[in-house]
C-alpha cells in the first residue's frame, strides 16, 4: 500500500486497523499539530499519497486546513456527521464510525484539482447561502458529494479545492428538489 493514512488521535487509529490491518496510519494526537509532524507529512508525500481522514467536527476542519495547506497533493476522506456519531450522540469521531462506513469513505476519497468555475454568486443563486433553508441544502449537497459539511464560507473553498463545477452542484440540487 503506497498511501498514509492520518487520523487525529489513538482511538481513530485502532478503529482503522482493525479494518484495514495492513494500513499505514500516522496519528496527530489531537488538533495541536506541529511543523515537525508537517515536515514529516512533506517527505512523505514525496513517495506516498496522503490521505487526511479526520472527525467532522471543528478540530478535524483545522487539521485539514493545515495539512492542505502544507501538502496540496493530500487526498481527503470524509465520513457524514450522523454517521461518526458516538452511541449516546455527544461525540462525534472516525472511532465510531463502522467499518463500512470507513472503507467507503477511503475509497471515495478526493484530490485537490483546478477547473471549478464555482463563485459565490452561484451559490446564492442557487441558495447554498443566504436563505433560511441554506444549511439544509448545503448539508444534503456536501453528504451527495461525499466531502463534509462546511458552512457558506466553507461550500466555496471546498467546492474549488475539488475542482467540482456548477453542472455538478446543479445536478445534486435537482435531486434535492425533487425530494
Amino acid at each position: 500500500m503506497n498511501e498514509i493514512i492520518v487520523v487525529e488521535g489513538r482511538h481513530d487509529y485502532q478503529k482503522v486497523k482493525q479494518v484495514l490491518p495492513e494500513a499505514n496510519i500516522l496519528i496527530t494526537n489531537g488538533s495541536a499539530i506541529d511543523m515537525t509532524f508537517i515536515e514529516q507529512l512533506k517527505r512523505l508525500s514525496e513517495q506516498h499519497d496522503i490521505i487526511v481522514f479526520v472527525d467532522a467536527d471543528n478540530a478535524g476542519e483545522r487539521l485539514r486546513r493545515i495539512i492542505s495547506k502544507h501538502i496540496p497533493s493530500a487526498k481527503h476522506a470524509f465520513i457524514e456527521r450522523n454517521l461518526s456519531l458516538s452511541s449516546n450522540e455527544k461525540k462525534v469521531g472516525i472511532e465510531h464510525a463502522d467499518g463500512y462506513t470507513i472503507l467507503e469513505a477511503l475509497k471515495l476519497k478526493r484530490s485537490a484539482v483546478s477547473g471549478s468555475d464555482i463563485t459565490p454568486h452561484f451559490l446564492l443563486e442557487q441558495g447554498l447561502i443566504g436563505e433560511n433553508e441554506s444549511r439544509l441544502k448545503r448539508l444534503f449537497l456536501c453528504e451527495k458529494l461525499r466531502i463534509g459539511y462546511v458552512n457558506g464560507k466553507g461550500l466555496y473553498q471546498r467546492l474549488s479545492l475539488f475542482g467540482i463545477t456548477e453542472q455538478e452542484v446543479e445536478e445534486v440540487l435537482y435531486g434535492y428538489e425533487s425530494s
